[in-house]
């Protein structure tokens, strides 16, 4: 495991758009909860920055879209097993943005369960067909007929995952995966307080071959750049953690016509 000597405060941080690492024009710090050490120096993205992600991800949407269930399976395969080695050395940073003790930021937060959650949707199913309604026999409760209803499977285009600060890596993970297997494509936003290891999976998901433009990372310590995901008709889902307040302003702001 890490150890929080080894995290460096100067390490330049960038946003993850279109494939690119994209640098801002201003960061701001993040600072340990327990020690008040500064502990890195975040992107803080405009909503041009924000304009640029939600672009990327919807150019990236119908070729992402059209890949096999199979196709998206291998690639979040790949990224379980990066993140099997590397991320248990993501400890200290996460310990340090976060305030966790190490037993938290080891077993709960970069430990194998992290990997297994991308692993949990790597596994192939049967996306691409419909599953149909149940023939039922004539009984003694009802004539013959069909039960339930055709579903259909479809991607339903960007999402913006909105995640809390208290479980950076794990929440992410249970946007982001369910989200890329289904053929979506996400612009991941953390909480300004610790998003640090975030960009570090930017890291991973790039490694891992993800398309350009399929995953992108913004970070911003004010409300601007979100809300312009919210409010962007091109963003087509907004999956969110955090507090009953704001949830019901982003509801309130995603409603359109």
């Amino acid at each position: 495991m890490g150890d929080v000597r080894t995290i460096d405060p100067q390490e330049q941080w960038r946003l993850l758009i279109g494939g690119e690492w994209t640098s801002t024009a201003s960061t701001y710090e993040i600072v340990d909860p327990n020690t008040t050490a500064v502990v890195g120096h975040a992107p803080d993205a405009t909503v041009a920055d924000a304009e640029a992600a939600i672009a990327a991800a919807k150019a990236a949407l119908p070729g992402w879209a059209a890949t096999s269930p199979a196709e998206r399976g291998a690639m979040l395969q790949r990224l379980a097993d990066i993140l099997r080695v590397q991320a248990p050395t993501w400890s200290a940073l996460v310990q340090a943005e976060t305030g966790a003790t190490i037993n938290v930021a080891e077993s709960l937060q970069v430990g194998p369960n992290l990997a297994d959650r991308y692993l949990q949707y790597a596994v192939p199913r049967n996306l691409d067909r419909a599953e149909l309604p149940v023939t039922q026999g004539a009984s003694a409760l009802g004539p013959a007929g069909l039960v339930g209803a055709a579903v259909y499977h479809r991607p339903v285009g960007v999402v913006a995952c909105i995640t809390s600060y208290n479980f950076p890596l794990v929440n992410v993970a249970g946007k982001l995966a369910p989200a890329l297997a289904m053929g979506n494509t996400c612009i991941i936003k953390p909480a300004p307080q610790d998003p640090l290891a975030v960009l570090r999976l930017g890291e991973a998901v790039v490694e891992a071959g993800f398309p350009p433009g399929v995953v992108n990372i913004l970070t911003s310590a004010g409300t601007e750049a979100p809300a312009a995901l919210i409010a962007s008709p091109d963003v087509q889902m907004v999956s969110f953690t955090g507090s009953s307040a704001v949830g019901t302003r982003i509801i309130s702001a995603g409603r359109r016509p």
